[in-house]
């Protein structure tokens, strides 16, 4: 037992990522950052990195010493070549100890050259048609190819436009959903690679790739809701690389020796659903090539959409016609599953989905866009589907042309998302705060697709001003560097020429139509959306200490804030965008919060570009946003020292304003209190300012007064959301009785309160001078109306938790546990007993 406790106080290494991913395929960078995490109590006296061609052959490539305290370093040796494999290791010691080895990871490279495919983008003919308005079904392409002796190694190199679903000998290839993933395909199309070893067998296999319109092909079809429409073929390109014990190579490359036909599935639209019907496909013919022009082909970075859960319906009601309401007790995303088992055989079974009952009962589509529905027609009494090219965001489904003998539990539920890992976890006895947290997660999890999306039935579209916002509940509940790496992406390959990073990206349709507040181009320019260029990165630095996405993205910063200072009117300010978006209270000067975000943006692209060693730059910006909020003061402050209009939102935003003096900030504190009482104690702010509301209230001493304005029901906010049964955060402040138009009822725009719950309640932030968790301080916040509250987070350097619990005695006590390479401030009541333990 003293043997087996003093190895787990050993500093081990766990957790090895490259690129943010653990053993990744086709990673997207040749030079990739290596990171990981530690295990056991005691600190690492020494550190090292090795790599090597194989995992028994380390450290043939690398054997170097590193800081004893990293966690991550950068890439050490040459660029990975295409396709080439390398094994690592980090070993770990604490002075005159023995060495701990970790567990070896590896990370594989992508093809560079595009010419390495020697594959080319293939579908049916019919979808060449330059007169078509699409073909009656979606295209199927394949090959077969014999296989001499046993393989090794096989890869499958994957791109295309749309959907694409591969089959080896008629069995799923991949584990992934709706591959390969979003791109503007006027620019760029998407890859990703992929180990099928196991799927290979000796003599004849065979290759199909079923393809759906995804977001590339989307027609505006009679009687099925469409939000935008994109008209690119869906195609596929595919290289399939076999090696065998003597290290010889077969390759499967796409192209017109392929055979293709009209497949079982009739319409796979984006937003309106998708019909299948087993018995509509059509013959072979040869497969057309399909020409690409300049798109180029990139390397996924984040991880794969994959099925996370099977949902079985929480109650059935039954209908006289027939039909069946399945409500699955949550607002989930992802598709409907059918295992029949008394089908009729050709009568077609429908699934329509809703987020709310109607007042018939039945699911309504007013808050996803509709009519919305997926079908299948049984050829057998005995059949397995569920959609394969889109899916849904939903709590209900109407289901209809089941036979009376088919059990309720023939209609189950897959939850998608991006298989980003969990990272956190919050508990507590507070029946809300519980209800709250899980809310937004579910809704987060309900938008983490190809990119995090709005909502998952009406728009799915990356929305970017949520990504910085809600930056906590995102990194401290998921691992999401890889994903957002992908993001950043986005937008640099969306920014225009002139700097405009548009509010969306990848820019799958430009909003220059729909005016707001007298601004036609409201909602694809506005400083709050497009600062995520700089926002982001830097989140990404701060979360992770990598500056690899940081230093990609300084260039594109430059150019958005070159862009937005060629928007300012004579008086130095911005006035242009959606203002304080969803707010409650509509007064709120736009240019107030236009030039906010100007100033907050220009100070943090400083602070990269000071990281980044960028002297000259970061000493521009910062004197340019002394300058802007120097403007800002000037331009919102009147003579009775009123902010702005006076709104919530005023007073918020100017308490998270630089230059404001001590005594400036009780009056400003003052305000908002005064702002609060005249709204009842409801809160009016909108997505923008609410983080700013959050910070002044708490910072401020008023967290108590900030605790009962989202508890409260009696008004629209998080409190009467969490009473109205919703599972899900909802687009709308008002939630489900919103009135006509609720908006999404899966909507984590508004979710920031989550970073309050972990930070402040539970109590854990890292330092604000700290990067990569070096430094965390654990501060809770004791409010009356709750007794207790634990936070655990995977952070990028180990497992840390803080815990609190008030007994009946009324004392409390926090306990705190980081690994050994973590600092630790714990800054709380004197009368509050700490026991601290290192994991």
């Amino acid at each position: 037992m003293i043997a087996d406790r003093d190895n787990r106080r050993l500093p081990v290494a766990v957790g090895l990522r490259a690129a943010g991913r653990i053993d990744p395929f086709g990673v997207p960078d040749p030079s990739p950052r290596l990171s990981w995490k530690f295990r056991g109590s005691q600190r690492p006296g020494s550190l090292r990195l090795q790599l090597g061609s194989e995992p028994n052959g380390l450290p043939d490539l690398y054997d170097g010493a590193l800081p004893a305290d990293a966690h991550t370093a950068d890439w050490p040796v040459e660029p990975l070549r295409s396709r080439q494999r390398v094994w690592w290791r980090v070993v770990a010691a604490i002075d005159g100890g023995t060495p701990v080895p970790s567990v070896c990871a590896s990370v594989e490279a992508a093809l560079w050259d595009a010419s390495e495919w020697d594959s080319a983008a293939i579908t049916h003919a019919a979808w060449l048609d330059p007169a078509r308005t699409g073909p009656a079904s979606l295209p199927e392409v394949e090959t077969a190819f014999t296989v001499a002796a046993e393989i090794v190694s096989a890869r499958l190199y994957l791109s295309g436009a749309g959907v694409v679903v591969p089959l080896i000998n008629g069995r799923p290839a991949i584990d992934a959903e709706l591959e390969p993933g979003y791109s503007a395909l006027h620019r760029s199309v998407p890859a990703s690679a992929w180990d099928v070893t196991g799927r290979i067998r000796t003599g004849r296999n065979e290759l199909r790739l079923s393809l759906g319109g995804g977001i590339a092909w989307v027609p505006r079809l009679p009687g099925r809701y469409t939000k935008f429409t994109a008209g690119h073929v869906p195609y596929a390109r595919a290289r399939l690389d076999l090696v065998d014990a003597d290290g010889r190579l077969q390759s499967i490359c796409s192209g017109s020796h392929w055979r293709a036909r009209l497949g079982p599935t009739r319409t796979a639209h984006w937003f309106g659903g998708e019909d299948h019907d087993p018995q509509a496909a059509g013959d072979w013919s040869p497969a057309a090539e399909v020409a690409t022009g300049d798109q180029r082909i990139f390397w996924r970075s984040a991880p794969p959409i994959r099925v996370v859960e099977l949902v079985r319906p929480a109650s059935v009601t039954r209908h006289a016609d027939g039909s069946r309401v399945i409500d699955f007790g949550v607002n989930l995303a992802g598709r409907p599953r059918l295992d029949l088992r008394a089908a009729v055989p050709g009568a077609p079974v429908t699934l329509r989905p809703g987020e709310l009952l109607g007042s018939d009962g039945l699911p309504q589509q007013v808050t996803t866009g509709g009519p919305i529905w997926d079908s299948t027609v049984p050829a057998a009494t005995t059949a397995s589907w569920h959609p394969a090219f889109v899916y849904h965001g939903a709590r209900y489904w109407h289901v209809e042309g089941l036979s009376e003998q088919e059990p309720d539990s023939a209609v189950r539920f897959e939850v998608l998302r991006t298989d980003n890992p969990a990272a956190g976890s919050f508990a507590t006895s507070d029946r809300f705060l519980d209800r709250l947290h899980r809310m937004i997660d579910r809704a987060v999890q309900g938008n983490m697709y190809s990119v995090f999306t709005d909502c998952p039935h009406r728009e799915k579209l990356g929305w970017l001003e949520q990504l910085y916002l809600c930056f906590g509940p995102l990194a401290r509940n998921y691992d999401v560097q890889a994903h957002l790496a992908d993001a950043v992406r986005h937008m640099i390959e969306a920014q225009t020429g002139a700097g405009l990073i548009p509010s969306t990206a990848p820019e799958l349709i430009v909003f220059d139509f729909d005016v707001h507040k007298g601004d036609s181009t409201a909602f694809r320019d506005d400083p709050n959306w497009g600062r995520a260029i700089i926002e982001v990165p830097w989140q990404l630095y701060r979360h992770y200490a990598d500056t690899a996405v940081l230093r990609r993205a300084l260039p594109a910063m430059g150019r958005y804030l070159h862009h937005l200072g060629s928007r300012a009117t004579a008086d130095g300010l911005l006035d242009f965008g959606l203002g304080d978006w969803i707010e409650l209270d509509d007064s709120t000067p736009r240019d107030l919060v236009a030039t906010h975000g100007w100033a907050t943006s220009l100070r943090t692209a400083a602070r990269a570009a000071a990281v980044l060693g960028e002297t000259a730059l970061a000493t521009d910006w910062h004197r340019r946003a002394d300058e802007t909020w120097a403007r800002f003061s000037s331009a919102f402050r009147d003579g009775r020292g009123q902010w702005g209009t006076g709104s919530q939102a005023c007073w918020a935003l100017t308490w998270t304003a630089e230059g404001i003096d001590d005594a400036e900030r009780e009056s400003i504190a003052q305000g908002l209190l005064a702002a609060v009482d005249r709204a009842g104690g409801a809160v009016t702010v909108g997505e923008i300012a609410l983080p700013a509301l959050i910070r002044a209230l708490t910072d401020s001493g008023n967290a108590a007064l900030l605790d009962a304005m989202i508890r409260r029901t009696d008004a629209p906010g998080y409190g009467g959301q969490v009473e109205s049964g919703a599972t899900a955060l909802t687009e709308m402040w008002a939630g489900p009785a919103a009135g006509h138009l609720p908006g999404s009822q899966n909507h984590f725009m508004l979710g920031v309160i989550d970073d309050w719950i972990l930070g402040d309640v539970a109590g854990l932030r890292q330092a604000p001078d700290s990067a990569g968790w070096a430094e965390i301080v654990v501060r809770p916040l004791l409010l009356d109306t709750v007794n207790d509250a634990a936070v655990t987070f995977d952070s990028p350097r180990g497992t840390i938790r803080a815990a609190w619990s008030r007994g009946s005695s009324g004392t409390v006590e926090l306990e705190v546990s980081a690994p050994p390479t973590v600092r630790v401030r714990i800054e709380t009541d004197p009368a509050v007993k700490v026991v601290r333990y290192q994991a």
